[in-house]
C-alpha cells in the first residue's frame, strides 16, 4: 500500500468530511490509488489523492462521482452504488457551499420559502438555492434543465447573479429541474413563486396540470424528479 496518507486537512469540515468517506470507501476495497486511476477513465492518481486530501480544494463532482465507481467492489448492487453516490453528492454540495461562503462576498440570510413575499426575497431564496445545489456551472444548469431552450445558460446566469427572475411557470420549473430539487420538495417552491407573481392557487393548479401533461418524457429530468401525482396537484398552494 506504500506510505501512509497524510492527515486529512479540516481547513474545511464538510470538505473534511467527503474525504474522509472517501477514503474508508478506497480502504475498504483495499485498493491503491494507481489502482483507482487505471478504473477512473483517465483520472491521474495525484487527481484522486488531492480529492481526497480535504482542505480548501472540493474536488470536482466528475473526479468524486469517478471515485465513487472505481471503489465499487464486485458485490455491490446497482442500488447500494446509487446510495453510496446520493450521500457522495449531499457530501460534495456540504463542501462546495462551505468552500463558496468562505471565498465569496458575504450575502444576507435569505428569508424561509412561508415569509418570501417580494422579488427580492424569491431572487435571495433562488441564488440561495443554486448554492446549495453545489453551484453548477451554467451549462450544467441548462442541460438539467431539460435541454428545449426553456432555460438557456445565459438566462440561468442572469438568475443566480440577481439581474433578472424566471417569470414563467415553465421557466422556474426548469430552474428547479437544474438545481435538481426533489418533486417531493417543491409544493412550498411552487406555492412561493405563484405568491411573489401573482397567481392564484386555482391558477397554479391549472398551470401545473398542463405543465406536466405537455412535457415529453425527456423534457423532464426524471432520474431526479417525477411528475406530479393528482393529489400533489390538487393540493398544490
Amino acid at each position: 500500500m506504500g506510505r501512509p496518507e497524510k492527515p486529512i486537512s479540516r481547513e474545511l469540515k464538510s470538505n473534511a468530511q467527503l474525504a474522509t468517506f472517501l477514503r474508508r470507501r478506497r480502504a475498504a476495497g483495499n485498493w491503491t490509488y494507481e489502482e483507482l486511476a487505471e478504473q477512473s477513465d483517465g483520472l491521474s492518481r495525484q487527481t484522486l489523492q488531492r480529492a481526497a486530501a480535504g482542505g480548501m480544494t472540493v474536488p470536482s463532482w466528475p473526479v468524486v462521482s469517478a471515485f465513487i465507481r472505481a471503489t465499487s467492489p464486485i458485490r455491490e448492487t446497482d442500488v447500494e452504488l446509487e446510495r453510496t453516490t446520493k450521500r457522495a453528492m449531499d457530501l460534495w454540495r456540504k463542501a462546495r457551499y462551505e468552500q463558496r461562503q468562505k471565498t465569496m462576498s458575504r450575502r444576507p440570510e435569505p428569508p424561509v420559502l412561508a415569509l418570501v413575499r417580494s422579488e427580492a426575497d424569491l431572487a435571495a431564496v433562488l441564488v440561495e438555492l443554486y448554492e446549495r445545489s453545489g453551484a453548477p456551472s451554467m451549462k450544467t444548469m441548462e442541460r438539467r434543465a431539460g435541454g428545449l431552450g426553456i432555460l438557456p445558460h445565459s438566462t440561468a446566469h442572469r438568475i443566480v447573479t440577481r439581474k433578472t427572475l424566471p417569470y414563467t411557470l415553465e421557466q422556474f420549473d426548469a430552474f428547479l429541474n437544474a438545481c435538481e430539487v426533489p418533486m417531493k420538495r417543491r409544493e412550498p417552491w411552487y406555492a412561493m413563486w405563484a405568491r411573489v407573481v401573482g397567481m392564484r392557487p386555482i391558477e397554479l393548479r391549472s398551470a401545473l396540470a398542463k405543465l406536466y401533461a405537455s412535457l415529453p418524457p425527456e423534457g423532464h429530468t426524471r432520474s431526479i424528479t417525477d411528475t406530479p401525482n393528482k393529489m400533489f396537484l390538487a393540493n398544490a398552494a
